[in-house]
């Protein structure tokens, strides 16, 4: 007994540690786990947004364990596994009670800081933040503070964050007590957002002369409603409000102060279609963007390319892309093949989402009617570049590189050269 006594007194420097690591271990687990739930049946779908409306972005198991960031409409915002955020319904989930409330607001302190992937300074940089803007903390480790970033979580420094009692299930949306009823669209493309911010993820793009109905102000922003019930935040230089003599100078209103994003489709390992002289479709793809881009470029539009050699690029970061530069237009570039040769023909326009790509489409699709290579229209389709573009996006199909009929005007420079003007001439429309 006197040996275990002496044993603890000699060490009690290196067990008060040891307890002291243990507790705060425990106490990075409590506040992580403070606000969670546990996934009561079999396999229930996650969404990109709160509502059976949007697409499913994964599934996640019964007994799986989802930390909450966030409530609206009976759905949970909640964190997934590699840091994925995605929507899943209540009703689906043991614990109905639960408030989001538990997620505290911080304020950035220093200007431009930097949210990395992980809590360390080495990982992947996902962005910055500007000082005063607010976020929503989810838990904090040692150092580090996570934060809900761009739809996704990252990782700022603590000493960066000052924290407030408010919580991210409270809001500063005024009422409408103004006399400001409505407010009209002033710039093409405008972006409303979820939240009110540049970072905000877009529900959707109006065109001028659009009226929304005004709810309140959060800043420089105003909430929002649509005539088909969307509700987000514009900024307030992109529209004037009723009773407002003057409209609020225009952005982009013509192509010359676009930013347009070109997709040359494929790349790297991955060929594409082949032709019936075994040529690539990722060839031409580059070609195409690079004759579109020089045409565009006389306008003084601003031009992007997802890659410019022969490069291997997901879906994801041809799409983000478009998202993280706030483009105005987002153009993926394909040929088309069927399955037996010169069985196909034709260019084809598709879009994803009617209200945000419709327009772009059309106004497109119009100018390619002229091509020598017949045209089958637009059409909707589900296509990973356009379903996760938050910007206005379309894909073209500019005909069938295993078409015999139609490979002669592909592989021509004269073909080549009309796609790019009529491919211009339409963003000069829609620019309008």
């Amino acid at each position: 007994m006197k040996k275990i006594i002496k044993f603890f007194i000699k060490n009690r420097i290196l067990l008060s540690i040891l307890l002291l690591l243990t507790l705060s271990g425990w106490s990075t687990v409590a506040l992580a786990s403070a606000n969670s739930v546990i996934v009561q049946s079999d396999s229930v779908n996650v969404r990109v947004g709160p509502g059976l409306a949007y697409a499913n972005m994964g599934q996640v198991k019964k007994g799986d364990k989802l930390a909450i960031l966030a409530e609206k409409n009976k759905w949970y915002q909640v964190r997934l596994s590699g840091d994925k955020i995605g929507w899943i319904a209540s009703w689906l989930i043991d614990n109905t009670e639960v408030s989001s409330t538990t997620n505290k607001v911080g304020i950035v302190k220093v200007p431009n800081t930097t949210v990395f992937k992980s809590a360390d300074s080495n990982s992947n940089v996902l962005g910055t933040i500007e000082q005063s803007e607010k976020v929503t903390i989810m838990y904090q480790e040692q150092d580090w503070t996570q934060i809900l970033y761009n739809g996704t979580a990252g990782w700022v420094k603590s000493s960066f964050i000052q924290g407030t009692e408010k919580t991210s299930g409270s809001t500063n949306t005024s009422n409408n007590d103004n006399g400001i009823k409505t407010v009209t669209v002033t710039q093409s493309s405008t972006k409303i957002r979820i939240e009110p911010n540049q970072n905000g993820r877009v529900v959707k793009s109006v065109k001028v002369g659009k009226k929304l109905d005004y709810l309140g102000k959060n800043g420089k922003w105003y909430k929002v409603r649509d005539s088909d019930g969307t509700v987000g935040y514009v900024a307030s230089w992109v529209v004037t409000v009723s009773g407002t003599k003057s409209a609020v100078k225009s952005g982009a209103t013509n192509i010359s102060e676009a930013t347009i994003v070109i997709d040359p489709g494929h790349g790297g390992n991955d060929s594409g279609a082949e032709s019936k002289k075994n040529t690539f479709e990722k060839n031409f793809t580059l070609k195409y963007a690079k004759a579109i881009k020089e045409q565009l470029e006389k306008t003084g539009a601003n031009v992007i390319l997802t890659r410019s050699g022969d490069d291997s690029k997901s879906l994801g970061a041809r799409a983000r892309l478009s998202s993280k530069i706030q483009a105005d237009a987002f153009i993926s570039l394909h040929f088309d093949s069927s399955a037996q040769a010169n069985s196909g023909s034709g260019v084809t326009t598709y879009y994803y989402n009617k209200n945000k790509d419709g327009d772009l489409a059309n106004d497109i699709n119009n100018q390619l009617k002229s091509l020598s290579i017949g045209n089958r229209g637009t059409a909707r389709k589900d296509l990973y570049v356009l379903h996760y573009n938050s910007q206005p996006s379309v894909l073209i199909e500019l005909g069938y590189i295993n078409s015999s009929s139609d490979y002669k005007y592909i592989n021509s420079n004269s073909y080549k050269e009309k796609v790019a003007q009529d491919v211009t001439n339409g963003l000069k429309e829609y620019f309008k």
